[in-house]
């Protein structure tokens, strides 16, 4: 072999290796950019649950119920019938349903089709 031969040989492989270390390079950019997208977004979720969880450690804890053995048995069913009433219009407040449950209309629709 010439020497011109071994110059062109020696210049493919490293234009070769050049292009394996580019290509190699530029998928590692890529996933970098993606990985730091993720760490965005997941800063993002952190900091809104972070925003919730404040948010519901601020409201008003529920006050315990202290019964004994000689309470009205009656009256405390009333009670604590009033609590999940309220427990519950709160509920459809807070999600906007009105009155209406899911459940009620779902069940009529399910009997009106059978």
């Amino acid at each position: 072999m010439t020497w011109w031969m071994w110059v062109l040989l020696w210049l493919v492989l490293v234009v070769g290796a050049a292009v394996v270390l580019l290509r190699l390079g530029l998928g590692l950019w890529r996933k970098g950019l993606a990985g730091l997208a993720e760490v965005e977004r997941a800063s993002q979720v952190a900091a809104e649950l972070s925003e919730q969880v404040s948010r519901l450690q601020a409201e008003k804890p529920r006050e315990p119920v202290v019964t004994t053995a000689f309470d009205d048995p009656v009256a405390l069913r009333r009670e604590r019938t009033q609590r999940l009433a309220q427990r519950t219009r709160a509920r459809r407040r807070q999600a906007g349903r009105g009155s209406r449950t899911l459940g009620r209309t779902t069940t009529r629709a399910a009997r009106t089709t059978d």
